[in-house]
């Protein structure tokens, strides 16, 4: 075991004898969840077998941060909570956020109909007489493939994500009507996300990277949450290793993508998005019950393809939405992989808990692992309530 893993190993301990030595500092810095924390952690790192990784914690008032092994192979430098990290498919929570504050400030609704912010001429073909709406589109029900790269990509592009582009995706849509009736079948799609980036920068009127800006990054004081990285932060990006084991170049999300898959962020930036959203604010508290509702139960629905069938209630706003079991707590979950990283977010709002975590290395066998870890420290940290 590396010897990083077992000082950490050490670390509940220490903070035991802390305890004893200064209880009214133990308190307040919440033992029972650094002690779960750091040990669920040690787990996941020494598990998933990727250079770094990196995990936060919120419950209530409190918070816990913590990197594992190397932010950059054979770099010597652990990560932290100012590393970087690209968390790649939880941007979509970060993209029904803005749609879910929109719809509370009466910029849209959320049965819209997508045509409604369609180019001029490109408006979607509908099933029967059924659109699609921005509800369909976040809640990966609108009939839509999983992927769509633009045919006319040249062979020689070496930016694999060049190949998504808004104007391909607007005129295959203009020309192909969804492959069932939207609301009736839940298939994952990153079109459907692509899609609804650029429908909320039409309501909004202006870039779907400058709506995050506006609503999420900034009134949250998120400075390192972007979906483009300055000269300065990107000696912070931790590099990742890609599915063969590779360091991964961290090709820049194209523009459609950044709905999809396009948020850089820390860990830091990621407990105040936490905190945000298991906060109860009147200003915040119509936007959150937007966000959190369970908007399309899969009870009932044709198929499911892609999102998580077996284990959960139906989709939220982009979260995966599963039922109370075996003391885990009703969470709401987002996973994601990109450019080296995987990443999972749960929030349990009704206990006011919230686990991030990021490793880096592109490994989806390794994903179950950490998914289950985190529902067993969401099982130890939420409370057994009355």
């Amino acid at each position: 075991m590396p010897m990083r893993a077992v000082a950490r190993l050490a670390l509940p301990f220490s903070l035991a004898i802390a305890a004893l030595a200064n209880p009214q500092r133990a308190a307040a810095e919440d033992l029972a969840l650094r002690e779960a924390a750091s040990m669920a952690g040690v787990a996941m790192f020494l598990n998933a077998r990727a250079p770094g990784l990196v995990l936060a914690v919120v419950r209530g008032e409190d918070s816990f941060v913590t990197g594992y092994g190397e932010t950059a192979p054979g770099s010597g430098k652990e990560p932290d909570g100012r590393s970087i990290v690209r968390v790649g498919s939880v941007s979509k929570v970060f993209a029904t956020d803005v749609l879910a504050a929109m719809a509370a400030g009466g910029q849209l609704a959320l049965d819209a109909p997508l045509a409604r912010y369609a180019p001029p001429g490109k408006a979607p073909l509908v099933f029967d007489d059924r659109p699609i709406t921005l509800l369909d589109l976040a809640t990966h029900s609108a009939g839509l493939p999983r992927e769509l790269p633009d045919p006319a990509t040249p062979p020689g592009e070496p930016n694999p994500f060049a190949t998504y582009k808004a104007s391909y995706y607007w005129d295959w849509i203009a020309g192909n009507r969804p492959a069932c009736r939207p609301g009736t079948t839940a298939i994952y799609s990153n079109l459907g996300y692509g899609l609804l980036g650029e429908a909320l920068g039409k309501a909004g009127g202006k870039p779907f990277a400058e709506l995050v800006g506006e609503r999420i990054a900034r009134p949250l004081g998120m400075a390192d949450t972007t979906l483009r990285l300055s000269d300065a932060q990107k000696p912070r990006l931790m590099t990742g290793l890609d599915p063969f084991g590779k360091p991964d170049p961290n090709w820049e999300a194209s523009e459609v993508m950044q709905a999809s898959a396009g948020i850089y962020t820390t860990a830091d930036d990621m407990v105040r998005w936490m905190r945000w959203h298991l906060a109860d604010d009147a200003a915040g508290r119509p936007a959150r019950t937007l966000a959190h509702a369970l908007w399309r139960p899969h009870d009932g629905l044709k198929r499911l393809v892609g999102v998580e069938a077996t284990d959960s209630e139906g989709m939220g706003l982009g979260w995966v939405v599963s039922r109370p079991k075996d003391r885990v707590p009703l969470l709401l979950g987002k996973s994601g992989g990109i450019g080296g990283f995987m990443s999972y977010v749960v929030l349990s709002p009704n206990r006011r808990l919230g686990i991030f975590v990021v490793a880096s290395k592109v490994d989806f066998a390794m994903f179950e692992g950490l998914r289950t870890t985190i529902r067993d420290l969401a099982a130890e940290l939420a409370p057994a309530g009355p």
